[in-house]
């Protein structure tokens, strides 16, 4: 038997892996692990290490999971300062106090989704708070979405030229829309319903915290 090879035999009993070994004798990891493919011994000590590299493989994805948490916790303290620090310096600002009311009625409350986003079927309403988001969060106009929800004999290019003129969202920011499966036999929603909407956590801790803030001011 070859040196290294016994050498190989008595590192793996010792609970090296094949790359220890390889690295340890300079010799190829595919050479090491013919050395050992019919060795039931052998395949124990695989499945031993396997298990603990699991282990240690769950214990460091627990550790990122803690500290990403803390990481986060401690941005959403920070947008939470910000947002009281504004709301102080800005309560008596029309569009910010129209836009919290807006948002407190018709937003999606949801933290964890980071979804913001109200819907309505008035295009003053969607196009207040489109300016909200530009002025007061300072958002580019080229990331804010728009879809319709339509009924299925409403005309797609109609609605969305009404939406485009009424709330001065360009085309280019709609998404598809969505039809509902059956007619509306009344028309009581002739330009269908529309969603405005960004994803940005950060910056929806602050309307929430805005609007907790406005609750107490009133």
């Amino acid at each position: 038997m070859r040196n290294d090879k016994s050498e190989a035999f008595v590192l793996r009993k010792k609970g090296l892996s094949y790359s220890a070994i390889s690295n340890r004798l300079v010799v190829p990891k595919s050479t090491i692990s013919y050395w050992f493919k019919d060795i039931d011994w052998s395949k124990d000590i695989k499945k031993q290490l396997s298990d603990k590299a699991k282990i240690i493989s769950t214990e460091r994805l627990k550790r990122l999971i803690v500290l990403r948490k803390i990481k986060y916790d401690k941005l959403y303290q920070l947008a939470q300062r910000e947002a009281e620090i504004y709301f102080l310096k800005n309560k008596n600002n029309l569009l910010f106090i129209t836009g919290i009311m807006l948002y407190w009625g018709e937003g999606d409350k949801n933290f964890k989704n980071g979804a913001i986003r109200i819907t309505n079927t008035d295009p003053t309403m969607i196009k207040i708070f489109k300016q909200f988001l530009l002025d007061i969060f300072n958002y580019e106009e080229t990331k804010i979405r728009a879809w319709l929800l339509l009924y299925p004999d409403l005309n797609i290019k109609e609605c969305l030229k009404y939406w485009n003129a009424n709330t001065d969202i360009p085309l280019i920011n709609f998404t598809k829309s969505t039809i509902i499966g059956r007619r509306h036999k009344t028309h009581r929603l002739p330009y269908g319903v529309c969603t405005i909407s960004i994803t940005n956590k950060y910056l929806k801790k602050k309307i929430l915290t805005w609007i907790d803030l406005y609750k107490q001011d009133f």
